[in-house]
């Protein structure tokens, strides 16, 4: 004897849970364009590196923006990532020969992208917007440390905390940001 009733039901289940978040109301953050999205990133981590004693200064290259920060004998060259992996290899671009290279999501130091986390990541944020909940999307990162750097020093999990442009006014943080 076979019960039909689990099978409807699961695919009743499945289907509904297919065809509602395609029904509900686009939602988006913000309207900025990926452009102005870049430029906010790029000010935010210009303005943490600053905070954390880094002279900074960001700079349009053929893949998209890269922000440079000197500190004493440490240089950072930081790449902001697509959370899906598709652009990781954008770290490697700007590594010189005896440069780490390490992958920053949400205040930790990862060898390599945490793919799955940034994925499910985004994916939830945007679930949430798309049903109404304003979440910024978490930032990854890509970073070449020389040889003079301890990452691990510096505070990430301000960067995952901060969804904002930190602490520095607006004035102050466009003066950080050269072109």
């Amino acid at each position: 004897m076979t019960f039909r009733a689990p099978k409807l039901l699961l695919l009743g289940f499945a289907l509904a849970l297919t065809i509602v978040p395609k029904a509900l109301p686009k939602f988006r953050l913000d309207n900025a364009s990926p452009a102005q999205a870049e430029a906010a990133a790029e000010i935010r981590i210009i303005a943490f590196l600053a905070r954390n004693g880094f002279e900074a200064l960001g700079e349009e290259r053929k893949f998209g923006r890269l922000v440079q920060a000197t500190s004493g004998n440490c240089r950072l060259r930081l790449v902001e990532l697509d959370p899906n992996g598709s652009t990781r290899d954008k770290v490697r671009l700007v590594t010189r020969q005896h440069d780490r290279t390490a992958f920053i999501f949400d205040g930790i130091i990862y060898a390599d992208q945490p793919m799955v986390r940034t994925a499910l990541s985004q994916s939830w944020t945007r679930l949430l917007n798309r049903i109404g909940v304003a979440t910024p999307q978490k930032m990854v990162l890509g970073v070449a440390a020389s040889d003079g750097c301890s990452l691990e020093q510096l505070p990430w999990n301000e960067m995952a905390d901060d969804r904002g442009t930190g602490n520095l006014p607006i004035r102050e943080l466009s003066s950080h940001v050269m072109s």
